[in-house]
């Protein structure tokens, strides 16, 4: 009986001091910090802070207005469908420039009529409000052009705007924004601030 007792002990005594020398195995082992971060950078960096490939581009279509283009004028038109392309490089979260096509539609008035354009680079900055919904102005610079029936023009100037950003998916925001396109002439002696309010699609890699 004793004998039964003792090999019983032993029995059982084996497993604890096994799992004694493999805790005391491990304890030794040195904790890999330069891993454990870099796993963690690895997993975070997928997440909205992270903006991999920060390009977008898209489209919007609205209405443009030359603001002081039928002043004293008699049958006069200045509102027409306008419509841009622009593509854009986001820095940050916060910071983006971008480039964009502005067609601004015609104006006419008595046997006058212009078409305008212009061509923009801007500085975007955005808020982020929701985590939806982003708030974002805009300045720059702009090369307008009028084809115009006293003759063509064209001219370099500040553009600026401002807007409101709808995450639709991970990839596509619905964009509504107004801009102004200041003093571009449609005659040798007249000049007008174009505004231009649309609606669009932006599509980012990022």
């Amino acid at each position: 009986m004793k004998n039964l007792a003792k090999s019983l002990l032993v029995l059982g005594g084996a497993p604890l001091l096994s799992l004694v020398l493999v805790s005391s195995a491990q304890a030794d082992l040195p904790f890999n910090y330069g891993k454990a971060s870099a796993n963690y950078v690895d997993e975070t960096s997928n997440g909205r802070d992270s903006l991999g490939n920060p390009y977008y581009l898209g489209g919007t279509i609205g209405v443009s207005n030359g603001s002081s283009y039928c002043d004293g004028a008699t049958g006069c038109e200045d509102q027409d469908t306008a419509w841009k392309l622009f593509g854009g490089y986001k820095f940050t979260e916060n910071l983006s420039a971008e480039g964009a096509y502005v067609n601004l539609g015609d104006m006419y008035k008595s046997n006058e009529h212009s078409d305008v354009s212009a061509i923009t680079a801007n500085a975007v900055g955005s808020v982020q409000v929701t985590e939806k919904f982003d708030l974002f102005g805009k300045v720059g610079a702009m090369r307008w052009s009028s084809e115009n029936s006293s003759g063509d023009r064209d001219g370099f100037g500040v553009t600026y705007g401002v807007g409101a950003k709808m995450r639709m998916s991970e990839s596509t925001r619905l964009r509504a924004e107004w801009e102004q396109f200041p003093g571009v002439e449609t005659s040798a002696s007249e000049d007008t601030d174009v505004n231009m309010l649309s609606v669009g699609v932006e599509l980012s890699t990022y």
